[in-house]
């Protein structure tokens, strides 16, 4: 007989009964399960976090592209670009000299600034290794991304590369490149 690993699976089984010992097998295979259903409930909020910072990524630098004076680009250069990337990092900067300026002198960040610092940080980071971002420099691609429709499903239609500060410009190599972005 296989094992159910489902709760739900579990718990209907176990109701007929109407106690369970702490030693017995039911209870083993009750708490397997639910330690189970834990971890997929996390593995699946992790991946919409993942997306839903992906997806933010990409509407800031779509309302940057939508801005009036880029409207009648094909194109954009690549000092164009890493002024959209620069603006990307830079975009809780008010509220992070907000949260240093009313906290008291001696007392720890608090976790909002401590998540927004994380977070300029990291992208920073990135932005100094390669920055992913659509391939804006592709006359096809700004166009494509000009359509997108702004969910995630429409992402992975796009071309992406990568731009460092210093170092220029990244062909990735994988298409899984996108997996790597937080």
């Amino acid at each position: 007989m296989p094992i159910a690993k489902s709760l739900k699976k579990v718990e209907q089984k176990l109701k007929r009964k109407s106690a369970v010992h702490p030693k017995a097998r039911k209870f083993k295979q009750l708490n397997r399960a639910t330690l189970r259903e834990a971890k997929i409930n996390k593995r699946k909020q992790d991946r919409e976090i993942t997306r839903d910072g992906q997806v933010l990524r990409m509407k800031f630098i779509r309302a940057a592209v939508d801005r009036p004076e880029n409207e009648n680009k094909d194109v954009f250069t690549e000092d164009e670009i890493k002024t959209i990337i620069q603006e990307f990092t830079n975009r809780d900067d008010v509220e992070l000299e907000q949260l240093k300026l009313t906290r008291r002198p001696g007392r720890p960040a608090s976790a909002r600034q401590d998540a927004l610092q994380t977070r300029k940080d990291f992208e920073l980071e990135e932005f100094n290794t390669g920055f992913y971002i659509p391939d804006l420099l592709d006359k096809e691609n700004v166009k494509l991304f000009r359509e997108w429709n702004q969910a995630y499903s429409g992402i992975g239609l796009l071309k992406f590369i990568r731009i460092a500060k210093e170092g220029g410009l990244q062909v990735p190599q994988q298409d899984g490149d996108m997996d790597m972005m937080e």
